[in-house]
């Protein structure tokens, strides 16, 4: 059951926690990535040769641009995620109580459920 708060639904993704829990994971492994990659990097520094040398400045090149990128990237979600707090704290000033019924409403099935089930 999805439930429609006007404006709210259109910044307010269904599942929130899972997409944070998700760009969380990506970031880690994305950073376990790069810290495997800069690590490659130093090993192969004494190795010579103009492919070794090539292939070490392509990925160096590559590794700058991810980086710029991710930063971007958490800049405009954190960004994202500030809208989305302030709109639903707008939304909550401008309904109290629509909210209150909302989460009442919420709290009364959860009760339902969890004794339902005694």
């Amino acid at each position: 059951m999805q439930m429609h708060f006007g404006k709210l639904s259109k910044v307010v993704p269904v599942r929130p926690e899972k997409i944070l829990k998700a760009k969380n994971q990506l970031v880690t492994d994305f950073n376990a990535l790069l810290a495997d990659a800069e690590e490659l990097l130093r090993s192969t520094a004494s190795t010579s040769g103009e492919a070794v040398s090539g292939a070490r400045t392509k990925l160096e090149d590559t590794m700058q641009q991810m980086k710029a990128r991710l930063s971007d990237a958490q800049t405009a979600m954190s960004t994202g995620l500030d809208r989305t707090a302030t709109a639903t704290q707008a939304y909550v000033e401008e309904n109290p109580w629509k909210v209150a019924g909302v989460a009442a409403v919420v709290g009364l099935i959860v009760g339902v459920l969890l004794n339902s089930r005694r």
